[in-house]
């Protein structure tokens, strides 16, 4: 039974991490698009 909720804690906690580092990467990749006025900067 101690096994079985090791085991059932241990896939939650990966679940967790992988969301989180998922929802990091999303934010971090965005890239908004570049208005018109500073693009014509140089």
């Amino acid at each position: 039974m101690l096994k079985k909720m090791l085991q059932l804690s241990v896939v939650f906690f990966t679940l967790i991490a992988f969301a989180n580092v998922a929802a990091a990467t999303s934010v971090i990749a965005y890239q908004p698009e570049l208005p018109e006025e500073l693009k014509d900067i140089e």
